[in-house]
């Protein structure tokens, strides 16, 4: 053991290269906009934080290196330089791409013909190569720095540093997480927002813990002022209209959590019947596996991933501008609270005095309630104005419905989510209990459909029908939704009627029929053809990620679907899925669009990815 390093020499180096590692996180503050002297400080701190974390967890794992001698030296130099030239390399992504190295980034650099899809030129390689030139030369000066120490002047240096900063570390650490809890608990996004330019940040929040034991919610801040510091440029250029827009009503309604395969003459024969009068989408897929994320990407037109800028801030949809500039009656009925998920500090933060979500009971009556209100708002709407409404039912989320609505003779046993499987009679029984729920909504919108025909409005008004994502039951080895990327959970329902002038005027795509598209298609779509058909000028591309399904060279190759932890970039062949999370960094897929099987060997092609990543960066500062 005569090799062994001491603990000094082992304890210095570490410490050496924390504080080198402090600097490239602190680096990425400047990617934050106007501080306040508060939430500098916290995110200084936050910084900080994550280097002590990060270096306390590779003390431990690289603490057998000690026992290697001058050996282990040089590995660990090998570990920091790694760590280090991956901070640079997402120091230059986070200021190009607005996010940091995730799983979608990993295979734009390993694919083959990256630079050709990246073109990055000579100069990023070679700054590249000056930066880890000088990080392996710092390593070996400090190896021979400590080499070159006697025991007593490293013991008596190392001594010196664990008083001046173990504890200020440790106060460091506990306090921004407990700063950031409390802040997440409050809603104050102005302190929060400041964290996501930090890499490999892990957030504590207390929010669960609060609510559970001691009755504290989070707060839900409802105000519609926008941050001018918030990263979020949308729309890229003020909306301009036509000297005569299109004033025509429209209608939307959404049941949360239908697939669609589930729009069938058994589960939905209203819907059916309102199909004929429709174009069907017959392969349009959600901006998200969730509601947080399906709703947004369809009221904005925009990727998913956008959610939390949107957020931040406080910034509503270009539809409602539009629709306000033009004197819309507007109406948003939801059968569930729009506090949660934070509609209205996103979608509706601009029109929250038009919505009305505070119905009672269960799922099942609040749908009841919702298509009641709707039907006496719509009652006392003068015909000379143009309407906006759209009503969202929460029903077949919940499995929910009346006793007396019961044509798929389901029990109305509660679902075990702790022994439910695939093939079991319990999944036989919820899904049954899923389609009676969907059947129920499916009334409702039947009656909801006969009074916008009652008011004479049907003929020249723009209906649509979809969902906010799908729900799986086993189909493809998961249960639910939020769970993966198939088609049970991303693929739903979209029934367009158009307001019969408009008909004459559109020439449909080629590959759309009168009645139906089968072609990709997504939810960021539509507001680009509603802004359309009413006569925005400017192109989709100033205000979204969207076309516009009605114009005469629509296509789409790929589209984007997304939540909390993980993205996915769907074609009509694959499904490429890649993680968000620093701890599944690597674990990325590509699945059959089909069965959502791996498809082992398959490699994504690059220019798609890349298309991604631009489409989701176009509209942040």
């Amino acid at each position: 053991m005569k090799n062994k390093l001491t603990n000094n020499q082992y304890s210095l180096f570490f410490k050496a290269n924390f504080f080198l590692t402090c600097i490239l996180f602190l680096l990425f503050l400047q990617y934050n906009n106007k501080y306040q002297i508060v939430d500098f400080f916290l995110a200084f701190f936050g910084a900080i934080s994550t280097a002590t974390i990060l270096y306390a967890l590779l003390y431990l794992l690289l603490f057998i290196l000690r026992f290697a001698g001058k050996t282990g030296l040089y590995l660990a130099a090998l570990a920091f330089v790694i760590l280090d030239i991956g901070l640079v390399i997402d120091f230059f992504i986070y200021k190009v791409f607005k996010f940091h190295i995730n799983g979608m980034i990993i295979n734009i650099l390993t694919s083959p013909d990256a630079l050709d899809s990246i073109q990055t030129g000579i100069m990023p390689i070679i700054v590249l190569l000056l930066v880890l030139s000088a990080l392996f030369a710092f390593e070996f000066f400090l190896i021979k720095k400590l080499q070159q120490q006697n025991e007593a002047s490293r013991a008596r240096l190392n001594k010196r540093l664990n008083h001046l900063i173990i504890i200020p570390l440790i106060i460091i650490v506990l306090g921004e997480k407990i700063a950031y809890g409390f802040s997440s608990l409050f809603a104050n996004r102005e302190i929060i927002s400041k964290f996501k330019v930090i890499p490999l940040y892990q957030p504590l929040t207390f929010n669960r813990i609060a609510a559970k034991y001691f009755g504290i919610k989070p707060k839900v801040s409802a105000n519609n002022t926008i941050h001018l510091d918030a990263d979020f440029n949308y729309p890229l250029k003020p909306i301009e209209l036509k000297n005569t827009p299109n004033r025509f009503n429209i209608f939307i309604f959404a049941s949360d959590s239908v697939s669609a395969t589930r729009i069938t003459p058994q589960i939905t024969p209203n819907l059916m019947a309102f199909k004929q009068d429709a174009i069907s989408l017959e392969n349009h897929h959600s901006g998200g596996n969730s509601t947080r994320f399906g709703i947004f990407s369809l009221m904005y037109g925009l990727n998913a991933s956008y959610w939390f800028s949107a957020e931040s801030a406080k910034k509503g949809s270009v539809l409602f501008d539009v629709l306000k500039q033009l004197d819309y009656a507007i109406n948003i009925t939801s059968s569930t609270n729009t506090n949660w998920p934070e509609f209205k500090n996103t979608c509706y933060v601009n029109v929250q005095e038009r919505i009305k979500d505070d119905f009672a009971g269960a799922p099942w009556k609040k749908d009841q309630q919702a298509s009641a209100y709707f039907i006496k708002w719509l009652e006392k709407q003068d015909k000379n104005k143009p309407i906006f409404s759209f009503v969202f039912l929460d029903a077949p989320h919940g499995y929910s419905f009346p006793e007396a609505v019961n044509p798929f003779h389901a029990s109305t046993k509660q679902l075990n989510y702790l022994t439910v499987k695939a093939g079991s009679d319990e999944i036989k029984m919820v899904e049954k209990q899923h389609n009676n729920a969907i059947f129920y909504n499916d009334l409702l919108i039947g009656k909801m459909l006969q009074a916008i025909k009652e008011k004479g409005l049907y003929k020249d008004s723009l209906i649509i029908f979809t969902s906010d994502h799908g729900q799986e039951f086993f189909q493809f080895g998961n249960f639910g939704h939020n769970t993966d990327f198939s088609s049970a959970q991303t693929r739903v329902p979209m029934l367009i009627k158009l307001p019969d002038f408009l008909k004459e005027k559109i020439t449909l795509p080629d590959s759309m029929s009168a009645k139906s598209l089968k072609k990709l298609s997504s939810h960021i779509d539509i507001v680009p053809t509603i802004l359309s058909l009413i006569g925005v000028k400017n192109p989709p591309e100033d205000y979204s990620n969207g076309k516009n399904i009605f114009d005469k060279h629509y296509s789409r190759e790929i589209l984007s679907c997304s939540n909390w932890n993980k993205n996915a970039i769907i074609s009509e062949q694959s499904i490429y899925v890649f993680s968000n999370t620093p701890d599944k960094i690597f674990s990325n897929e590509i699945r059959n669009a089909k069965t959502y099987k791996t498809m082992q060997n398959a490699v994504i092609d690059s220019h798609k990815v890349l298309k991604v990543i631009n489409e989701n960066k176009r509209f942040l500062k």
